[in-house]
């Protein structure tokens, strides 16, 4: 599909009992996949800090993102302010913890991030989960467990 390209995003947020508070979906137009990232966490920290979230825990598949969030390093690529942006909302509350985590176990986000390019509207908040990601949920809930697809460095004869 290339990078840049025609990217979305989506993000859920959940209570510290796994379930649904709040979630969104967006459509961002032409972007790198990092710069992608970078504006749904934003977004996300955003959706947190208007809903008074006190104590965060952020899991993203891209760690990438991570390491550019907990580093000082001058990005050449443009995203200086995405990064920027981000800690400064992170600043905002009082606990913060983030995370790397599978794709395989973000499911619930790509869903979201799916429904970016089919709205109406380039950014919706959703008050419920979407059917999909209700479904998601549940799996989730019941402790689902998803295996991760790793190609092996080993011959065998």
């Amino acid at each position: 599909m290339g990078n840049p390209r025609l990217v979305r995003g989506g993000e859920l947020i959940r209570n510290e009992i796994g379930e649904w508070v709040k979630g969104y979906a967006r459509a961002f137009g032409c972007a790198t996949s990092v710069a992608a990232e970078l504006w749904a966490l934003n977004d996300g920290i955003r959706l947190c800090i208007s809903l008074k979230v006190l104590a965060l825990v952020i899991e993203l598949d891209a760690k990438l993102v991570i390491d550019l969030l907990k580093k000082d390093v001058e990005n050449s690529n443009g995203i200086n302010f995405l990064i920027a942006d981000c800690r400064e909302g992170l600043k905002e509350i009082l606990l913060v913890r983030i995370q790397h985590c599978y794709r395989e176990v973000n499911k619930c986000v790509d869903a979201l991030a799916r429904r970016g390019v089919t709205l109406k509207q380039d950014f919706t908040i959703f008050m419920e989960p979407p059917s999909d990601v209700a479904f998601l949920l549940n799996l989730d809930s019941v402790g689902t467990l998803y295996f991760r697809n790793v190609a092996s460095s080993l011959e065998v004869s």
